[in-house]
């Protein structure tokens, strides 16, 4: 499954008709073809990385946390993991998706709404549930998202108003893509890290090179049990510690590391696409460049997993070779998504950071806000 193209309404503070496009809109190269985009299916590609850039308070985040709630009914058929972004959610949440699934593109129409009866407001109901077929084929490249010809699948059960129509198309039950925010809190549980690790495949070898990428004293951490772990250092001394205890000994980084990187293997092992909150937020500058590297090399990511990512660090998308994978959020009197390809023509060649440090694309941090700020310094 990949999502092709998103169309969300009243979702928080985003413009009407709120669209985020997986699809290229500019010429595709051969090196393109083999770095920068994944082919799906005959002349049908989708990006291997998707940065959103822009200025504190412009909307990223909220991107992001749409991303989120799509994911969770892709993976569990309903609201899942994301159920607290609706508490902050009082209109109806319109959604229109299109997506590729073994060898047909759907079209999946649903309203989200809030259980009136729910006392805590975590039972999400799907209303007015459509979806729309086509079997693709090459020579409907061009018209995609012509939805007249597209024919209503039929659900012949009736399902929980909690549980989308999805599950009659992928059936079963898998972790579709992964949302990580910026808060440290997801990183704390490294028994949920070892079981993933342990998941797959049992490969657990992987753990010691990933621990020295953010420690080089460390040789390895072996979970005795969910709550006990020992550490093993690079001069063969050893402890044993719980959970809590490796919080305090680990750095920050080596903590972020690790938990971030477990999701990073998990999506290139199983296809799961990344989901990353200010991905500049979690490392230095060069291994957030590996990172977006693995994605864009095809021996590693096998399964075309899909790296989405939001960042203020702008110097990050010059190892873009293409524009059109990337969008700037702002915020006016509503959040909108521009398409740097559709919406800003320069040749790609060109240091896309430098556009920014040169505010071409009006994200610069106001100046007199900034004047005020040194003001009240003084």
């Amino acid at each position: 499954m990949k999502l092709l193209k998103i169309v969300a309404n009243n979702f928080k503070l985003c413009e009407k008709n709120f669209t985020i496009s997986f699809l290229p809109k500019g010429n595709k190269t051969t090196a393109d073809k083999e770095f920068e985009l994944q082919k799906i299916d005959d002349d049908l590609y989708t990006f291997n990385t998707l940065g959103i850039i822009g200025k504190n308070a412009s909307g990223k985040t909220t991107v992001v946390e749409l991303l989120s709630i799509i994911y969770d009914i892709f993976s569990y058929f309903r609201i899942n993991s994301s159920k607290d972004i609706f508490k902050f959610i009082e209109k109806t949440l319109s959604l229109d998706i299109t997506f590729y699934h073994e060898g047909t593109i759907y079209r999946y129409l649903t309203d989200l709404e809030k259980d009136s009866n729910s006392i805590d407001n975590t039972s999400i109901f799907f209303k007015n549930e459509k979806l729309y077929k086509r079997e693709y084929k090459k020579a409907h490249i061009r018209e995609l998202f012509n939805y007249d010809k597209f024919e209503e699948v039929i659900p012949n059960v009736k399902l929980p108003e909690d549980t989308s129509m999805l599950y009659l198309i992928l059936k079963n039950i898998s972790l579709r893509g992964v949302y990580c925010s910026s808060d440290d809190y997801i990183y704390k549980n490294y028994a949920e890290a070892f079981n993933i690790y342990k998941l797959l495949d049992n490969n657990l070898k992987i753990i010691t090179s990933l621990l020295k990428m953010f420690d080089e004293h460390l040789d390895n951490i072996k979970m005795i049990n969910e709550d006990k772990f020992k550490i093993i250092y690079t001069d063969s001394r050893s402890k044993e510690v719980s959970n809590s205890e490796l919080y305090k000994i680990l750095s920050s980084g080596t903590t972020k590391g690790f938990g971030l990187f477990t999701f990073v293997v998990y999506s290139l092992r199983t296809g799961a696409d990344l989901i990353i909150d200010e991905i500049e937020n979690h490392f230095h500058k060069t291994i957030v460049e590996n990172l977006i590297n693995l994605y864009k090399d095809k021996t590693v990511n096998k399964k075309n997993a899909t790296l989405i990512f939001t960042t203020h660090y702008c110097e990050i998308l010059d190892l873009f070779n293409r524009t059109d994978n990337i969008y700037i959020s702002k915020y006016d009197k509503a959040i909108i998504l521009e398409n740097m390809y559709a919406n800003y023509k320069f040749r790609t060649e060109l240091s896309k950071s430098n556009k920014f440090y040169n505010n071409e694309f009006n994200t610069n941090v106001s100046y007199d806000a900034l004047m005020n700020f040194k003001k009240e310094l003084m």
